[in-house]
Parts: structure tokens; C-alpha cells; sequence
């Protein structure tokens, strides 16, 4: 969780206590060494007070299951990635992520496995992608990558790492993991995120049908 709330309340707080105490050094002849106990407390308080906003900014940015980024986030930020993109001259890769039956293994071991499975899923796709990319919990079962690494080594090399990362957790927990990955390049495929999601999840259904 950021810290955005907190150290903006709290600086000015700080800036607050900071002229308090001048004021009163230059009127009212307080030690200028003297250790300033009552504005560390109102600092402290305001941190505290910074708190709740914080928590409020994560919530509606946030999937609470995941900690990925959640589809209210990727629909604001949306707009502002692309005019980005397009200002620099660069592409943009969406990857478009559904888990393999995720249905039965809910139905076969329960609710709370089926929860875990996802939790781990969002966890391999965030250590496959790099810092600049989004990763998003779009849907139930859904997720998505938007990346500006557009090159068909790069595509490869992530897929390939994602499924064979969880070949292994399949190992682990004695029941298949996979998902189907599609995707779509913005701007040569589609130009807004209805039409490149939409291209995006073709993809994934043609290689799932394929893969069947």
C-alpha cells in the first residue's frame, strides 16, 4: 500500500509546526534548541490521520484477493497509457490471461483452493513482467497484461516462463494449472481498449480451441 496520504498530510503538517515554531521563537522567546515534543505528536497524529486515505486509494485501485490492479484501475489508466504510447511512437501488447477450467478445480477442491489458485497465478504473471508493465485482475478468472515489450522474443519468452512456472506449481499441488494466453498490439490491431481487448480474447479462445 502507498504511502501518498500519509507523507502528503504529514509535510504539511511539518511546514505548519515549522512556522508555529518560528512564530513563537521570534514572539514569544521560545529556546530555539528546545526539543519541539508537541509538534512531533501533531506530526504523528496527522500520519495516522493520512491512514485511511491511503487504505481508501489502494480499495479502489487494488483486487483484494490478488493485489494486482483491478479493472476500475485499468479503464482510468487506459487513456493515459495510450495518448503516452502514441506521443513516444511505441506500441503496447495486451496479453489476455484465462485460467483452464477453472471451474472444475473450484468445483473438484473447493472455493478456498480455486481462491489460492489465483493468488498464485497473479503472483507468476507479476514476477514474468517488468515494471513497467500493468498487470490486472480483469475479470474472475481473468487477467491481463499490458506491456510495451511488442516483440515477438520477448512475447515467447514471457509465455513460455508463465506456463512453465506453472507446469511446476501443477507438481506442486497434484492438479493441472494452465492458462490461455492471447493478445493483441495496439495501435495495428485495434486503437481503443473495447476493440484491442476485444482482438486480444479472440486470440485466446482460436489458441484454446486449438489446444482442445
Amino acid at each position: 500500500m502507498r504511502y501518498t496520504g500519509r507523507i502528503i498530510i504529514t509535510l504539511v503538517g511539518i511546514g505548519l509546526v515549522s512556522i508555529v515554531r518560528m512564530y513563537g521563537i521570534l514572539y514569544y522567546n521560545v529556546p530555539p534548541n528546545q526539543f519541539p515534543l508537541v509538534g512531533l505528536f501533531v506530526v504523528l497524529v496527522l500520519w495516522t490521520l493520512g491512514s485511511p486515505y491511503d487504505k481508501l486509494k489502494f480499495l479502489s485501485e487494488r483486487d483484494v484477493l490478488t493485489k494486482l490492479y483491478n479493472r476500475r484501475y485499468m479503464q482510468k489508466a487506459f487513456p493515459k497509457l495510450f495518448t503516452l504510447a502514441a506521443r513516444k511512437q511505441e506500441k503496447l501488447i495486451l496479453y489476455f490471461i484465462d485460467v483452464d477450467n477453472f471451474k472444475l478445480i473450484n468445483d473438484t477442491h473447493g472455493h478456498e483452493i480455486g481462491d489460492q489458485v489465483l493468488q498464485r497465478i497473479a503472483s507468476v504473471l507479476t514476477r514474468h513482467s517488468s515494471k513497467r508493465d500493468l498487470v490486472v485482475r480483469w475479470a474472475g478468472d481473468e487477467f491481463l497484461i499490458l506491456s510495451p515489450n511488442t516483440d515477438d522474443y520477448s512475447k515467447a519468452s514471457m509465455i513460455s516462463s508463465i506456463q512453465n512456472e506453472l507446469m511446476l506449481s501443477s507438481q506442486e499441488l497434484n492438479f493441472s494449472i494452465s492458462v490461455s494466453i492471447g493478445s493483441a498490439i495496439y495501435p495495428d490491431q485495434a486503437q481503443s481498449l473495447d476493440g484491442i481487448l476485444h482482438v486480444a480474447d479472440q486470440d485466446m479462445y482460436a489458441l484454446k480451441l486449438g489446444a482442445s
